[in-house]
């Protein structure tokens, strides 16, 4: 557990003390960071931070192996039959009781913020007693329909019950993206007033709006240096690394185009088509990735399977126009023919018309780039979310105090 620090409140008597529990072990490390920085500018709190994949103690890890060992395999007809999804899940929840528990020991707190909705499976007691914002991405039954069958779909019926025991509990519910809040809503009707809709906040400030000049600088100048193209996932194949090598081949784009594929993904680069190159060991906002960034003029990520695409907001917030696909939150990130280009998933011949059209067309790419950027400061910027959390602090801490 770590502390974010102290600072003097803003009036005697308002700030709380509020308790940020993040999944960092499921995959939101990124997610627990931002919400660290945004928590800290918040006026209603003092907040206290749990990440769940930091410091994990012998005990920890051994019931982490108990749980979490996968029998079944993970893709096709049988995937999941062994309710390893619920397991894993069930073991960051009690993960995430017994660091609360600790937490307490230290101190009381006023408020629970729990992302994702798994991490609170164990805490439903807590819940009544606490009042509690819970955080979600998708909904358990958004991620079934990932798999391939009927029957593997059918393994993720406990985790949806125990979404709803949590749902119902919790006295707000924030999602990422409409998608994840229509889904909820017609799920658990009995807890659709409780959602709110909040982006997750982009940290613009690692973003030089001076790439935006540079980029159409490069473009006035007849781009003597051919057209770059970025990728960005460590998950090559689910994020539609093959498809896009092979549109890439299709599109024979030659000397006025380069592809970067930023991944740490076992690639045969004797494999990879003229243009492109695998470029390994960038770690978000480290110099290698913000040079990244600024050398892009696309971002290019045909993904087969994503909640939501914190990658598609950084992309955005750089001024890059992106092409992506039209599946799940994206279409609210990237504005399809404004902010970039909506592919089908798995549609190579639309992939490739992206790709050409984007490097053919210097001007195209500086009005979507800029547009991407006025976006996504207009809806994800820190300051805004900062807002949106403290008003919500308040009216819960407000209709707790009135119901005691």
């Amino acid at each position: 557990m770590s502390e974010t620090g102290t600072r003097p409140p803003m009036s005697a008597g308002r700030r709380r003390r509020a308790v940020f529990v993040n999944s960092g072990i499921l995959g939101h490390r990124a997610v627990a960071d931002l919400l660290k920085d945004t928590a800290w500018t918040v006026p209603a709190i003092e907040s206290t931070h749990i990440n769940l994949s930091e410091e994990l103690t012998l005990g920890d890890r051994l019931t982490r192996r108990l749980l979490c060992t996968r029998v079944a395999p993970a893709t096709g007809a049988g995937a999941n039959f062994d309710f390893a999804r619920w397991r894993q899940q069930i073991n960051v929840a009690l993960l995430a009781a017994r660091r609360l528990a600790a937490a307490e020991r230290m101190a009381p707190f006023d408020l629970l913020h729990f992302h994702t909705q798994a991490t609170a499976w164990a805490s439903l007691r807590r819940m009544k007693q606490t009042p509690t914002i819970v955080s979600i991405d998708a909904t358990e039954r958004q991620a079934s329909l990932e798999m391939t069958s009927s029957l593997a779909r059918w393994t993720y019926r406990p985790n949806v019950w125990h979404d709803g025991l949590v749902f119902r509990a919790a006295r707000a519910i924030v999602a990422t993206s409409r998608w994840a809040a229509d889904d909820l809503g017609a799920l658990y009707p009995d807890c659709a007033h409780k959602v709110h809709v909040m982006p997750y906040p982009v940290r613009v400030r690692h973003f030089d709006p001076r790439g935006l000049a540079a980029r159409a600088a490069r473009a006035r100048n007849g781009h003597n240096a051919p057209v770059r193209l970025v990728f960005m996932g460590g998950d090559f194949p689910r994020k539609g690394g093959p498809l896009l090598l092979d549109a890439w081949r299709d599109a024979a784009l030659g000397d006025r185009a380069h592809l970067d594929l930023v991944t740490d993904w076992p690639i045969d680069r004797k494999l990879l088509p003229a243009g492109v190159r695998v470029v390994r060991g960038v770690t978000p906002y480290s110099p290698a990735w913000h040079e990244v960034w600024h050398a892009a003029d696309v971002f290019v990520m045909p993904t087969q399977s994503e909640a939501f695409g914190m990658v598609f907001q950084e992309a955005a917030a750089a001024g890059v126009p992106a092409i992506a696909t039209s599946i799940n939150a994206i279409p609210e990130i990237v504005e399809d023919g404004t902010t970039g280009l909506l592919v089908k998933p798995d549609h190579r011949a639309e992939l490739v018309h992206a790709i050409v059209r984007l490097v053919g067309s210097p001007d195209l790419r500086a009005r979507m780039g800029h547009a991407a950027r006025d976006r996504i400061l207009a809806i994800a910027s820190p300051e805004i979310y900062a807002r949106k959390l403290n008003t919500l602090v308040e009216s819960i801490l407000e209709r707790h105090v009135e119901s005691s």
